[in-house]
């Protein structure tokens, strides 16, 4: 009951706010770094955040506090960055001081000994979720998707578990984003913006801090869980991260040369690469699920997932359209593409 409501409201707010769209002005217009080709309706956090926030009213209220002020907080945050495009230095130091609220009320991982490195360890988690799902919004439907599986296998985890409150949490935002996905998925009638990723991220990687630790004396089983459940996010970050850094690119500056760009560049359209993506999300988080059922296979699924996503990272690292990081001569040299490019002459794929 309480999924099926979350999903008709999400679906209804979304709705809406396409419909009244003329009057709000929340449009994304077209834009060199951007992979949309027509003005389209964004800001869809706003029907996300409005669904997600009735079901927490009505099945956990006060469940978290700080995890809810805080993500109210990116939320609010992350409209006014649609709005007015903020600098990449206030959006880190907004999401340091969220993350840091969340883990001085005691939202803590216990990786170590010590108190100070795991609250250090905690904040920059928090801060590698939050900006891994807002740099995986770059697609119809993408993000949304990705969201939706790493809920579900929380959900499932916690439940086994016997955290049921958490799994209600994970499922309320499985249930907010599918309804959006409705609207979301290729052709987009509107897209998510900052005030659904940022507070999307922000929720998933705290509450990754929460439930049950089934093996403490793994210290391995235990970062390797949260790791691997977030193994797409991380690795798209990583590999635009270090691809813009080789091409002499500042890392912030945004641009079409996401996996999911480089995907399409390959020959797949944008549903096939989005599918590939979701699916490639939930073998990261199955080899997660793995790994607290089975604390001994860490070294069998992180044998599996370093396989699958080096071999990726290669393959689209050579996409053509975009510089090559490498130059097969025995060293690794600067690209031969100049500092000044921006964004790879690909064009979506309808």
């Amino acid at each position: 009951m309480l999924i099926s409501l979350t999903v008709l409201l999400s679906a209804f707010f979304t709705w809406l706010q396409i419909r009244v769209n003329s009057r709000l002005g929340l449009t994304a217009a077209p834009r060199a770094d951007r992979w949309h080709s027509v003005p389209t309706p964004s800001s869809g956090g706003l029907a996300i955040f409005l669904s997600c926030a009735v079901a927490y009213v009505l099945v956990c209220p006060g469940r978290y506090p700080r995890v809810a002020i805080a993500a109210v907080a990116l939320w609010i945050f992350g409209f006014v960055d649609d709005l007015l495009r903020l600098s990449p230095r206030l959006k880190i130091a907004t999401q340091i001081a969220a993350a840091s609220f969340v883990v001085l009320g005691g939202l803590v991982c216990h990786l170590t000994p010590s108190y100070p490195a795991n609250a250090a360890l905690s904040i920059f988690w928090i801060v590698l979720i939050t900006n891994a799902l807002n740099l995986v919004d770059n697609m119809d439907g993408l993000c949304a998707g990705v969201v939706i599986v790493i809920c579900l296998f929380r959900f499932w985890f916690l439940n086994l578990a016997g955290y049921r409150t958490e799994a209600e949490l994970c499922a309320i935002m499985a249930a907010a984003f599918a309804g959006f996905l409705i609207f979301n998925y290729h052709p987009a009638r509107i897209f998510m913006g900052d005030c659904g990723s940022l507070p999307a991220g922000f929720a998933l990687g705290a509450l990754t801090l929460v439930g049950p630790n089934n093996h403490p004396g793994n210290a391995l089983a235990g970062f390797f869980y949260p790791a691997f459940t977030f193994a797409y996010p991380i690795f798209d970050t990583t590999l635009v991260s270090v691809l813009r850094k080789l091409a002499g690119r500042p890392i912030s500056q945004g641009g079409r040369d996401h996996s999911s760009h480089r995907l399409v560049s390959r020959g797949f359209n944008q549903r096939q690469v989005v599918g590939i993506v979701w699916l490639l999300t939930a073998f990261g988080a199955g080899l997660a699920m793995m790994i607290q059922l089975m604390a001994h296979t860490w070294w069998l699924a992180g044998a599996l997932l370093l396989s699958v996503f080096s071999a990726l990272a290669f393959y689209l690292a050579t996409a053509p359209g975009y510089p090559s990081p490498v130059r097969i001569s025995g060293w690794m040299q600067r690209p031969s593409t100049p500092s000044s490019f921006r964004t790879a002459p690909v064009r979506p794929v309808e």
